[in-house]
Protein backbone atom coordinates (compact mmCIF):
# COMPACT_ATOMS: atom_id res chain seq x y z
CA UNK A 1 0.00 0.00 0.00
CA UNK A 2 3.20 2.65 0.59
CA UNK A 3 3.06 3.70 -3.06
CA UNK A 4 -0.68 3.93 -3.32
CA UNK A 5 -1.37 7.19 -5.31
CA UNK A 6 -3.59 9.80 -3.81
CA UNK A 7 -5.72 12.60 -4.79
CA UNK A 8 -5.75 15.66 -2.56
CA UNK A 9 -7.09 19.13 -1.91
CA UNK A 10 -6.20 21.79 -0.13
CA UNK A 11 -8.77 24.66 1.18
CA UNK A 12 -7.16 27.98 2.22
CA UNK A 13 -3.85 28.97 0.17
CA UNK A 14 -2.80 31.58 3.08
CA UNK A 15 -1.89 28.48 5.63
CA UNK A 16 -2.35 26.26 3.06
CA UNK A 17 0.65 27.10 0.87
CA UNK A 18 2.72 25.16 3.16
CA UNK A 19 0.34 21.90 2.82
CA UNK A 20 0.68 22.31 -0.88
CA UNK A 21 4.31 22.56 -0.69
CA UNK A 22 4.64 18.73 1.05
CA UNK A 23 1.88 16.72 -1.10
CA UNK A 24 3.91 18.46 -4.15
CA UNK A 25 6.81 16.58 -2.89
CA UNK A 26 5.04 13.36 -1.73
CA UNK A 27 5.58 10.34 -3.74
CA UNK A 28 1.99 9.60 -2.30
CA UNK A 29 0.49 12.14 -4.05
CA UNK A 30 -0.92 11.43 -7.50
CA UNK A 31 -2.85 14.96 -7.65
CA UNK A 32 -3.37 18.11 -6.05
CA UNK A 33 -6.85 20.23 -6.41
CA UNK A 34 -6.66 23.79 -5.10
CA UNK A 35 -9.48 25.65 -3.53
CA UNK A 36 -9.44 28.99 -2.19
CA UNK A 37 -12.07 32.15 -2.31
CA UNK A 38 -8.88 34.51 -3.36
CA UNK A 39 -8.41 34.01 -7.08
CA UNK A 40 -5.19 35.63 -7.52
CA UNK A 41 -3.80 33.33 -4.88
CA UNK A 42 -5.09 30.69 -6.34
CA UNK A 43 -3.05 31.14 -9.65
CA UNK A 44 -0.11 32.16 -7.90
CA UNK A 45 -0.05 29.06 -6.25
CA UNK A 46 -0.94 27.00 -9.05
CA UNK A 47 1.27 28.27 -11.71
CA UNK A 48 4.07 27.54 -8.41
CA UNK A 49 3.61 24.11 -8.76
CA UNK A 50 2.14 23.72 -11.85
CA UNK A 51 -1.57 22.61 -10.77
CA UNK A 52 -4.73 22.80 -13.11
CA UNK A 53 -7.98 22.32 -11.00
CA UNK A 54 -8.59 25.40 -8.94
CA UNK A 55 -11.67 25.86 -7.49
CA UNK A 56 -13.20 29.41 -5.32
CA UNK A 57 -16.17 26.92 -4.36
CA UNK A 58 -15.60 24.22 -1.72
CA UNK A 59 -19.12 22.89 -2.58
CA UNK A 60 -18.01 22.73 -6.16
CA UNK A 61 -14.79 21.00 -5.75
CA UNK A 62 -16.11 18.15 -3.37
CA UNK A 63 -19.11 17.47 -5.72
CA UNK A 64 -16.72 17.54 -9.02
CA UNK A 65 -13.55 16.14 -7.72
CA UNK A 66 -13.05 12.30 -6.48
CA UNK A 67 -10.59 13.18 -3.58
CA UNK A 68 -9.36 10.99 -1.01
CA UNK A 69 -8.28 13.32 1.14
CA UNK A 70 -8.34 17.22 2.05
CA UNK A 71 -6.03 19.49 4.17
CA UNK A 72 -8.22 22.26 5.78
CA UNK A 73 -6.29 25.46 6.26
CA UNK A 74 -9.35 27.98 6.67
CA UNK A 75 -10.25 30.14 10.01
CA UNK A 76 -11.40 28.21 12.76
CA UNK A 77 -15.17 29.14 12.13
CA UNK A 78 -15.29 26.96 9.23
CA UNK A 79 -13.00 23.70 10.49
CA UNK A 80 -16.21 21.81 11.68
CA UNK A 81 -19.04 22.35 8.79
CA UNK A 82 -16.14 21.74 5.88
CA UNK A 83 -14.82 18.89 8.00
CA UNK A 84 -18.39 17.38 8.39
CA UNK A 85 -18.79 17.81 4.87
CA UNK A 86 -16.08 16.36 3.12
CA UNK A 87 -16.18 13.14 5.56
CA UNK A 88 -19.43 12.66 4.40
CA UNK A 89 -18.27 12.65 1.05
CA UNK A 90 -16.04 9.90 1.63
CA UNK A 91 -12.81 12.21 2.31
CA UNK A 92 -10.29 11.88 5.14
CA UNK A 93 -9.35 15.18 6.55
CA UNK A 94 -6.35 17.01 7.96
CA UNK A 95 -7.70 20.15 9.93
CA UNK A 96 -5.42 23.09 11.04
CA UNK A 97 -5.29 23.38 14.09
CA UNK A 98 -7.13 24.45 16.69
CA UNK A 99 -9.55 21.35 16.09
CA UNK A 100 -12.21 23.71 16.36
CA UNK A 101 -13.83 26.91 17.78
CA UNK A 102 -14.86 25.26 20.93
CA UNK A 103 -15.01 21.44 22.42
CA UNK A 104 -18.90 21.35 20.98
CA UNK A 105 -17.75 21.54 17.91
CA UNK A 106 -14.34 19.50 17.87
CA UNK A 107 -16.93 16.50 19.70
CA UNK A 108 -19.13 16.65 16.38
CA UNK A 109 -16.46 16.69 14.38
CA UNK A 110 -14.96 13.04 15.89
CA UNK A 111 -18.79 11.54 15.76
CA UNK A 112 -18.60 12.21 12.00
CA UNK A 113 -15.06 10.31 11.61
CA UNK A 114 -16.63 7.61 13.40
CA UNK A 115 -19.58 7.42 11.80
CA UNK A 116 -18.51 7.74 8.09
CA UNK A 117 -15.18 5.70 9.03
CA UNK A 118 -12.70 8.39 7.77
CA UNK A 119 -9.62 9.78 9.26
CA UNK A 120 -9.55 12.85 10.90
CA UNK A 121 -6.19 14.21 11.82
CA UNK A 122 -5.16 17.42 13.65
CA UNK A 123 -2.38 19.67 12.32
CA UNK A 124 -0.04 19.53 15.58
CA UNK A 125 2.88 20.13 13.32
CA UNK A 126 5.71 20.83 16.41
CA UNK A 127 5.39 17.30 17.81
CA UNK A 128 7.37 16.62 13.88
CA UNK A 129 10.10 19.11 14.53
CA UNK A 130 13.12 17.30 14.82
CA UNK A 131 14.02 18.44 18.34
CA UNK A 132 10.45 17.52 19.32
CA UNK A 133 10.71 13.86 18.00
CA UNK A 134 14.17 13.41 19.29
CA UNK A 135 12.83 14.37 22.84
CA UNK A 136 10.16 12.66 22.81
CA UNK A 137 12.34 9.56 22.02
CA UNK A 138 14.69 10.61 25.01
CA UNK A 139 11.44 10.30 27.41
CA UNK A 140 10.54 6.83 26.08
CA UNK A 141 13.13 5.50 26.75
CA UNK A 142 12.86 6.42 30.62
CA UNK A 143 15.83 9.01 30.61
CA UNK A 144 13.89 11.51 32.16
CA UNK A 145 11.91 9.06 34.90
CA UNK A 146 8.38 10.23 36.00
CA UNK A 147 7.52 13.68 34.86
CA UNK A 148 5.93 15.49 37.07
CA UNK A 149 6.08 19.22 35.90
CA UNK A 150 6.07 20.94 32.76
CA UNK A 151 6.23 24.61 31.55
CA UNK A 152 4.98 25.43 28.23
CA UNK A 153 5.13 28.83 26.61
CA UNK A 154 4.86 30.17 23.40
CA UNK A 155 5.37 34.29 23.84
CA UNK A 156 5.65 37.16 21.44
CA UNK A 157 6.85 40.75 22.10
CA UNK A 158 4.56 41.67 19.73
CA UNK A 159 2.90 39.17 17.23
CA UNK A 160 -0.79 39.79 16.59
CA UNK A 161 -2.04 38.47 13.49
CA UNK A 162 -3.60 41.29 12.41
CA UNK A 163 -4.21 39.34 9.28
CA UNK A 164 -7.12 37.07 10.85
CA UNK A 165 -11.14 38.23 11.05
CA UNK A 166 -10.33 39.75 14.40
CA UNK A 167 -12.98 42.59 13.52
CA UNK A 168 -15.47 39.28 14.99
CA UNK A 169 -12.80 37.47 16.78
CA UNK A 170 -14.46 35.33 18.99
CA UNK A 171 -16.97 34.22 16.90
CA UNK A 172 -14.81 33.70 13.79
CA UNK A 173 -11.40 32.82 15.82
CA UNK A 174 -12.79 31.36 19.23
CA UNK A 175 -10.29 32.87 20.86
CA UNK A 176 -6.59 35.01 21.00
CA UNK A 177 -3.41 34.09 21.74
CA UNK A 178 -4.71 30.57 23.85
CA UNK A 179 -6.15 29.16 20.79
CA UNK A 180 -3.81 30.32 18.22
CA UNK A 181 -0.33 29.67 19.79
CA UNK A 182 -1.19 27.91 23.51
CA UNK A 183 -2.61 25.11 21.89
CA UNK A 184 0.46 24.32 19.78
CA UNK A 185 2.84 24.45 22.78
CA UNK A 186 0.24 22.55 24.79
CA UNK A 187 -0.11 20.01 22.64
CA UNK A 188 3.66 19.26 22.53
CA UNK A 189 3.73 19.04 26.39
CA UNK A 190 0.82 16.62 26.54
CA UNK A 191 2.62 14.59 23.84
CA UNK A 192 5.57 14.30 25.72
CA UNK A 193 4.07 13.35 28.93
CA UNK A 194 1.56 10.60 27.08
CA UNK A 195 -1.51 13.11 27.16
CA UNK A 196 -2.89 12.51 31.13
CA UNK A 197 -6.27 13.28 31.79
CA UNK A 198 -6.89 16.97 33.37
CA UNK A 199 -8.71 16.88 36.50
CA UNK A 200 -8.78 21.05 37.08
CA UNK A 201 -7.25 24.01 35.42
CA UNK A 202 -6.58 27.67 37.03
CA UNK A 203 -6.60 30.54 34.12
CA UNK A 204 -6.76 33.60 32.88
CA UNK A 205 -6.79 36.02 30.13
CA UNK A 206 -5.74 39.74 29.29
CA UNK A 207 -5.97 41.92 26.59
CA UNK A 208 -3.46 44.99 28.29
CA UNK A 209 -1.22 45.68 25.13
CA UNK A 210 -2.84 45.41 21.87
CA UNK A 211 -6.22 47.22 22.66
CA UNK A 212 -4.60 50.83 20.90
CA UNK A 213 -3.01 49.51 18.02
CA UNK A 214 -6.42 48.07 17.17
CA UNK A 215 -8.33 50.78 17.34
CA UNK A 216 -5.35 52.44 14.93
CA UNK A 217 -6.40 49.78 12.87
CA UNK A 218 -9.95 50.22 13.16
CA UNK A 219 -10.74 47.30 14.93
CA UNK A 220 -13.13 48.92 17.23
CA UNK A 221 -14.67 45.86 19.06
CA UNK A 222 -10.97 43.52 19.65
CA UNK A 223 -12.25 41.77 22.76
CA UNK A 224 -9.67 38.70 22.49
CA UNK A 225 -6.76 37.87 25.00
CA UNK A 226 -3.12 39.14 23.88
CA UNK A 227 -2.36 37.07 26.37
CA UNK A 228 -3.13 34.02 28.59
CA UNK A 229 -1.71 31.84 31.21
CA UNK A 230 -3.10 28.68 33.04
CA UNK A 231 -1.89 26.28 35.58
CA UNK A 232 -3.32 22.40 34.80
CA UNK A 233 -3.07 19.73 37.48
CA UNK A 234 -3.83 16.45 35.73
CA UNK A 235 -5.29 13.21 37.73
CA UNK A 236 -1.91 11.49 37.94
CA UNK A 237 -0.77 14.61 39.62
CA UNK A 238 1.47 15.91 36.68
CA UNK A 239 1.10 19.85 37.08
CA UNK A 240 1.14 21.42 33.87
CA UNK A 241 1.49 25.45 33.43
CA UNK A 242 1.04 26.86 29.88
CA UNK A 243 1.89 30.17 28.43
CA UNK A 244 0.67 32.31 25.23
CA UNK A 245 0.95 35.74 24.06
CA UNK A 246 0.37 37.61 20.92
CA UNK A 247 2.24 40.98 22.58
CA UNK A 248 3.80 40.89 26.20
CA UNK A 249 6.33 43.50 27.33
CA UNK A 250 9.58 41.48 26.80
CA UNK A 251 13.09 40.77 25.45
CA UNK A 252 12.27 38.89 22.75
CA UNK A 253 9.62 35.72 20.63
CA UNK A 254 10.51 32.65 22.96
CA UNK A 255 8.99 29.43 22.25
CA UNK A 256 9.47 26.75 24.87
CA UNK A 257 9.18 23.74 26.94
CA UNK A 258 10.69 23.02 30.30
CA UNK A 259 10.22 19.70 31.70
CA UNK A 260 11.14 18.27 35.52
CA UNK A 261 11.43 14.35 35.73
CA UNK A 262 12.72 11.88 38.69
CA UNK A 263 15.92 11.04 36.69
CA UNK A 264 16.15 13.89 34.77
CA UNK A 265 14.98 16.93 32.85
CA UNK A 266 14.78 18.50 30.02
CA UNK A 267 14.31 21.92 27.87
CA UNK A 268 13.61 23.25 24.68
CA UNK A 269 14.40 26.98 24.18
CA UNK A 270 14.00 28.65 20.88
CA UNK A 271 13.99 32.45 20.31
CA UNK A 272 12.19 33.48 17.20
CA UNK A 273 13.00 36.50 14.93
CA UNK A 274 16.67 38.09 14.44
CA UNK A 275 19.32 36.74 15.58
CA UNK A 276 17.46 33.25 16.18
CA UNK A 277 19.09 30.89 18.79
CA UNK A 278 17.94 27.27 19.97
CA UNK A 279 19.22 25.62 23.60
CA UNK A 280 17.62 22.13 23.75
CA UNK A 281 18.99 20.44 26.56
CA UNK A 282 18.83 17.04 28.84
CA UNK A 283 19.93 17.12 32.10
CA UNK A 284 20.79 13.67 33.91
CA UNK A 285 21.73 12.70 37.07
CA UNK A 286 25.04 10.44 36.68
CA UNK A 287 27.21 8.81 39.07
CA UNK A 288 25.47 11.43 42.02
CA UNK A 289 26.02 14.44 39.43
CA UNK A 290 23.66 16.47 37.29
CA UNK A 291 24.99 16.80 33.56
CA UNK A 292 24.16 19.08 30.52
CA UNK A 293 23.54 16.86 27.51
CA UNK A 294 22.86 18.63 24.32
CA UNK A 295 19.98 17.10 22.57
CA UNK A 296 21.76 16.71 19.18
CA UNK A 297 23.98 14.05 20.94
CA UNK A 298 20.75 11.53 20.84
CA UNK A 299 20.30 10.13 17.61
CA UNK A 300 17.26 9.43 15.75
CA UNK A 301 16.07 8.41 12.68
CA UNK A 302 14.57 10.95 10.50
CA UNK A 303 10.58 11.77 10.85
CA UNK A 304 8.09 11.89 8.03
CA UNK A 305 6.55 16.05 7.85
CA UNK A 306 3.27 16.14 9.22
CA UNK A 307 1.62 16.02 6.02
CA UNK A 308 3.32 13.02 5.22
CA UNK A 309 2.50 11.37 8.19
CA UNK A 310 -0.89 12.18 7.39
CA UNK A 311 -0.55 10.47 3.91
CA UNK A 312 1.00 7.14 5.65
CA UNK A 313 -2.20 6.94 7.76
CA UNK A 314 -4.05 6.87 4.72
CA UNK A 315 -2.15 4.49 2.71
CA UNK A 316 -1.07 1.99 5.27
CA UNK A 317 -4.46 2.36 7.15
CA UNK A 318 -3.04 3.01 9.84
CA UNK A 319 -3.94 5.59 12.91
CA UNK A 320 -3.15 9.44 12.47
CA UNK A 321 -0.62 10.20 15.01
CA UNK A 322 -2.60 13.44 16.22
CA UNK A 323 -5.87 11.84 17.02
CA UNK A 324 -9.21 13.68 16.82
CA UNK A 325 -9.24 12.76 20.29
CA UNK A 326 -6.47 14.13 21.36
CA UNK A 327 -7.73 17.34 19.58
CA UNK A 328 -10.98 17.48 21.40
CA UNK A 329 -9.33 16.82 24.85
CA UNK A 330 -6.67 19.75 23.81
CA UNK A 331 -9.87 21.97 22.86
CA UNK A 332 -11.28 20.91 26.27
CA UNK A 333 -8.73 22.33 28.08
CA UNK A 334 -8.83 25.38 26.32
CA UNK A 335 -12.23 25.81 26.83
CA UNK A 336 -11.96 25.34 30.29
CA UNK A 337 -8.89 28.51 30.43
CA UNK A 338 -11.70 30.52 29.18
CA UNK A 339 -14.04 29.77 31.48
CA UNK A 340 -11.87 29.79 34.46
CA UNK A 341 -10.80 33.26 33.64
CA UNK A 342 -14.60 34.30 33.09
CA UNK A 343 -16.15 32.73 36.49
CA UNK A 344 -12.59 33.99 38.39
CA UNK A 345 -12.30 30.41 39.84
CA UNK A 346 -10.88 26.74 39.05
CA UNK A 347 -12.61 24.36 36.81
CA UNK A 348 -12.95 21.03 37.53
CA UNK A 349 -12.66 18.76 34.39
CA UNK A 350 -15.63 15.36 34.25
Amino acid sequence: MRNRKLKVGVVGLTVGASHVKDYANSDNVEEIVLCDVDESRLQDIGDKYNISKKYTDFDNMLKEENLDAISLAVPNFLHMRLAIQAMEAGVHVLCEKPMARNAEEGKKMLEAAQKHNKKLMINFNQRFQHECQTLKSVIDEGKIGDIYYIRTQWQRRRGVPWWYPLSSGKELCGGGAMIDLGVHVLDRAMWFCGYPDPEWVLGNTFCKVSKDEAARRGIQNFELEDMGVAMYRMTNGIMLELEASWASNRENEVVATRIYGSKGGAVLHTVVGDGKATCNKVFLEIDGEVHDIPLDDFRISEMPNVRQAFLDAIVNDDEVPCTPQQGLKITQMLDSVYLSAENGTPIKFG
